[in-house]
């Protein structure tokens, strides 16, 4: 388990925007080697001297846990001085066998440098304690109970949820192994309770423990039911969080998180054999009562809301039960703040995407907790009913290939392992099929993809454009893809509580194609990040600075689809790099198009047109008609090429002749340099890594590759493609399929694209979609893609 250090530096005696505030340090990593747990506390000094050009303070310096502690002078410290912080480490009682602390020292809001130390805990022997031990008590007669009330019932359907997560039998194991560790103080000597650190807070896990326990206690098929040995524990255990009193600095932990692990206990311990004491269950209501979830959206409102309403029925306190019971069906509406959008796509922290994430969390409380308000007053309305439905089948739901995520609608999450697959589950769709029944089938359906690992079934053609939340997603029973940018009007992904640490491009036109859906699963630590998928960027990872909300450069980023097929653009201007970047969604085929792309930074300049786990061989056929060549496992090819590269189901084909770099290497790195919470452990996986070079400094360079998912190599070595590049230039980008009978086009200034015989002119820069453009009943979509202006294609465009 991984230690954090957070060390904060606040200049108090200038302004930050008149004069450059820095710090550096002789050095940011130390290795401590191999640490005695009994051996007693080790220090390291930091020795750091101010760079900067003013008096600079250290106001504090903020350790995450207990087992660390800081010493150091505030200052001021003048130009040119010289200082040093003293970080001590106290291994004793800490059952980590490998140490990794990560620090920032930050100025205002920028981070100045990041400090790391390592080394291996050589532990003493914990034996386990046993003073709880199950098998001195006797297991109880199961109670049957009859609810009586809509209180009792609600509670009762909650704990019957909670009983089936976990088969009995694996329940007791784990239940009687945290038994048998527990101290005779209601402890467990591995869990730091001085810990307060904001994203991996450690008491979380006491409660955590706790519940296990109370869950076997009161399941009717477990061993341990109604154990007296089994309710001491449990008590005591409580008890014993009380004396801690542990608090986070992450309000997260402090009013969602361990108050719902508690709201469970109690809704449990509520049929127990034995009750909770008087004390403890006022502790509880009183922790509880945390957070008024009138004052949260969203899924935060929701979680609030959650052990507000157990609170409410325990009581049976009819006002509490019906307040919380509003609050929590609040996020189901149409808002313009968090929530859900007009376009159905969700955000959360602002106009920032989060289908995936708190999308996730909004999703699961309703499948979750609406269905235990079935039948009572407190139901959820058929209004709302209909309104989640619709966001569940028509957005979540799609964002999904088989049981995998899109990475790029997840936030920050992208950076957790095991991110991508946490979203959806067998039990989910049977919440959602017996709360929506009018939609059950569907559900089940989706059940037997996720059961049966078969992204196929019951898949069905779809394509839509989320302007709320510059987002397209195109659906095909073969494959999705998905493209995902950020304007004056969205957030850029963020970077809070150190987590997706160089996520900086995933708002810069990344594309995700997923044909079995576990393409990127866990790929995460090992990706170069300066080529995500789809985006056009400087060669070299840059630490992403976004924080909880950035809005991006650039207002032209948007589309138009028909519900089937479409075309969405992103005009960058960003980290040094302009592009006009457009796909055009068909399909069977997305043709991925760039122009005057331009840099005046040294490095070279990339676009990524994929970079997943590498499944099978690479194939490369370079001329019409050539046959396949293997790409040597554990190469890399740089060539110019006119032709097809195919790899685990995906065709490539570049049109005309580009300067392709490809690879199918291992590729090796680590949680820990994406997200601070996570193990300082190198990772390593065979990648399949494909980009264009552009070279350094580039002016008005292009690129053109269509991508054609699901198809495999034998039909694409005969692929020709059914669409044609009308246009790929700094004025229009298009293309047709059908024989010229569709277009899409996005026009960066007024003016005139040729198909065939036909002239279509525009007044005004937009994003156009014709239908039958070669018959009468001739079809236009058309979209500003800065959202200023309605546009009617009557008024705009012509065609002769």
């Amino acid at each position: 388990m991984k230690k954090h250090l957070f060390i904060g530096c606040v200049c108090l005696l200038c302004s930050l925007a008149d004069h450059a505030q820095e710090i550096t340090f002789a050095e940011t990593e130390y290795d401590f080697g191999t640490i005695e747990e009994v051996g007693g506390d080790v220090s390291h000094d930091f020795p750091f001297t101010n760079t900067g050009d003013k008096p600079l303070f250290i106001s504090h310096v903020v350790t995450s846990c207990g087992c660390t502690s800081a010493e150091w002078e505030k200052g001021p410290y003048q130009p040119g001085e010289k200082g040093v912080i003293r970080i001590t480490y106290h291994p004793e009682g800490r059952l980590d066998e490998h140490l990794y602390l990560v620090g920032e020292v930050w100025d205002d809001q920028k981070a100045r440098a990041v400090l790391t130390i390592t080394g291996n805990v050589k532990l003493s022997t914990h034996p386990a304690v046993g003073f709880f031990d199950p098998t001195k008590g006797q297991r109880g007669t199961p109670i049957v109970r009859y609810p009586s009330d809509d209180f009792e019932l609600i509670l009762q359907r909650l704990r019957d949820d909670l009983h089936r997560q976990m088969p009995v039998q694996k329940l007791d194991e784990l239940a009687t192994r945290l038994l048998m560790t527990m101290t005779s103080e209601g402890r467990w000597p591995y869990i730091d309770y001085a810990c307060f650190f904001r994203t991996t807070w450690d008491p979380d896990n006491h409660l955590a423990n706790i519940k296990t326990i109370a869950l076997a206690y009161t399941h009717p098929e477990s061993a341990l039911y109604g154990n007296h040995i089994v309710f001491q524990a449990i008590q005591k255990g409580m008890d014993a969080w009380f004396e801690a009193n542990p608090e986070s600095h992450n309000w997260w932990h402090n009013t969602i998180s361990s108050p719902q692990a508690m709201a469970h206990i109690l809704a449990l311990m509520e049929a127990g054999a034995e009750k909770l004491s008087p004390e403890t269950v006022r502790g509880i209501m009183t922790k509880k009562g945390n957070g008024d979830p009138r004052k949260w959206t969203g899924a935060n409102k929701q979680d609030i809301a959650i052990h507000h309403l157990v609170r409410g029925c325990v009581l049976k306190n009819d006002s509490i039960v019906s307040v919380s019971a509003k609050e929590f069906y609040d996020p189901i509406r149409i808002t313009h703040k968090e929530g859900i959008q007009k376009d159905m796509s969700y955000q959360q922290h602002g106009p920032q995407l989060y289908i995936g994430g708190y999308g996730i969390v909004f999703v699961s409380n309703i499948a979750g907790t609406a269905g235990y308000f079935r039948d009572t007053k407190y139901a959820l309305g058929n209004e709302q009913l209909g309104l989640f439905s619709d966001f569940v089948r028509n957005t979540y739901l799609n964002v999904f290939r088989s049981r995998y995520m899109d990475f790029s609608v997840g936030g920050r999450s992208i950076s957790r392992r095991n991110a991508l697959k946490s979203g959806i589950n067998g039990p989910m769709l049977e919440n959602l099929a017996s709360l929506d029944t009018a939609h059950a089938v569907e559900y089940i359906t989706i059940k037997q993809r996720i059961d049966q690992n078969d992204a196929t079934i019951g898949r069905t053609s779809k394509n839509k454009m989320f302007e709320c939340s510059d987002y397209m997603l195109h659906n095909r029973k073969n494959f999705d893809f998905s493209v995902r940018a950020a304007s004056t009007r969205t957030y850029c992904s963020e970077s809070g509580n150190g987590e997706n640490l160089l996520g900086t491009y995933l708002s810069e036109g990344a594309t995700d194609i997923r044909v079995f859906g576990d393409e990127y699963y866990n790929i995460f630590p090992v990706w170069e990040w300066d080529k995500i998928p789809g985006t056009t960027t400087s060669v070299g990872e840059l630490r992403n600075t976004h924080g909880w909300g950035v809005f991006n450069t650039t207002d032209f980023v948007g589309g138009v689809s028909d519900g089937l097929n479409g075309v969405m653009t992103y005009l960058m201007d960003n980290y040094g790099v302009e592009a006009k970047k457009s796909w055009f969604f068909f399909d069977g085929e997305i043709v991925c198009l760039g122009a005057d792309i331009s840099s005046e930074e040294p490095t070279q300049v990339s676009t990524s047109v994929n970079q997943c786990h590498l499944f099978g061989d690479v194939y490369l056929a370079g001329k019409k008609g050539g046959r396949w060549k293997t790409l040597a496992t554990g190469t890399k090819a740089e060539k110019v090429m006119r032709g097809k590269i195919w790899h685990n189901q995906v065709g490539y084909y570049f049109p005309e002749k580009t300067n392709i770099v490809v690879k199918n290497t291992r590729q090796t790195g680590n949680w820990a340099k994406i997200n601070f919470n996570e193990k300082d452990e190198e990772v390593s996986m065979p990648v399949f890594n494909l980009w264009v070079n552009h070279g350094v400094r580039p002016h008005g360079a292009t690129y053109a590759y269509i991508l054609v998912p699901g198809i495999s190599k034998e039909d694409f070595w005969r692929y020709c493609p059914t669409v044609k590049i009308e246009s790929n230039t700094s004025e229009v980008q298009a293309v047709s399929g059908d024989g010229g009978n569709e277009v899409q086009a996005v026009f960066y200034d007024a003016g005139t694209l040729k198909v065939g015989r036909k002239s279509i002119t525009v007044k005004e820069p937009c994003v156009v979609y014709i239908k039958n453009l070669k018959r009468e009943d001739t079809e236009i979509l058309v979209k500003d893609p800065t959202q200023k202006r309605q546009l009617e294609a009557r008024n705009i465009i012509s065609i002769k």
